[in-house]
């Protein structure tokens, strides 16, 4: 089963491509910044103190991360044997560290999606996200600040998967379907993914 890590700056479409990922082959949706805000919003301790961090601009440190997201991924692989695991990790240090859990739990990733496209075009998207969605905070200052930082901390993190052999790299800077097809390609040979022949034949003898 796929067990897939999303990686790409704000606005080059990780969460829709991990969603659709999901869909196509049974594996959970894990999103790390959805799992933040829901312990924010539950009030429960370990909200409390995600949500101390947040309101400084701080990061949220790795231990309290990993505290949240390692059941949510070993429930996920129980109950599903894979996941689609979107906007984490972020760093080194948290790269190495799940690799580690991984390891320990048989929880290892075997693929790595990075999703790129051109900074105008991503500062372009935010924009208009931040308008659709009414985000005051995602000014231009702020959204160049973001894919800056992003910049800096993944350069080292898409080096380290691509030097284990697991990496594909993405261009979203054309239609969507383009990149489906290059994803769902990719992962059907590597045996990660049903093939659409495959499944169009299983949806047939289903239907017969």
């Amino acid at each position: 089963m796929m067990r897939v890590i999303m990686l790409s700056p704000p606005g080059a479409g990780k969460g829709t491509h991990s969603k659709w990922l999901a869909q196509q082959t049974g594996a959970e949706h894990i999103s790390s910044g959805e799992l933040l805000r829901s312990e924010v919003a539950s009030g429960s301790d370990v909200g409390r103190q995600v949500a101390a961090y947040t309101a400084r601009g701080d990061l949220v440190p790795d231990e309290l991360i990993f505290s949240i997201l390692v059941p949510i991924v070993v429930a996920a692989v129980r109950e599903t044997g894979g996941y689609v695991l979107d906007g984490f990790p972020r760093t080194m240090p948290q790269a190495l560290r799940a690799a580690e859990i991984g390891v320990e739990f048989s929880l290892t990733s075997n693929a790595v999606i990075y999703l790129t496209a051109p900074q105008d075009e991503l500062v372009s998207r935010l924009l208009d996200r931040a308008q659709r969605e009414g985000r005051d905070d995602d000014t231009l200052e702020v959204i160049r600040h973001r894919l800056a930082v992003f910049a800096a901390e993944t350069a080292p993190l898409v080096d380290y998967y691509r030097g284990r052999g697991i990496l594909l790299e993405l261009s979203t800077d054309r239609p969507e379907a383009e990149v489906r097809a290059d994803l769902q390609g990719w992962l059907e040979s590597r045996g990660l993914m049903p093939s659409a022949a495959a499944s169009s034949a299983d949806d047939a003898d289903a239907a017969g």
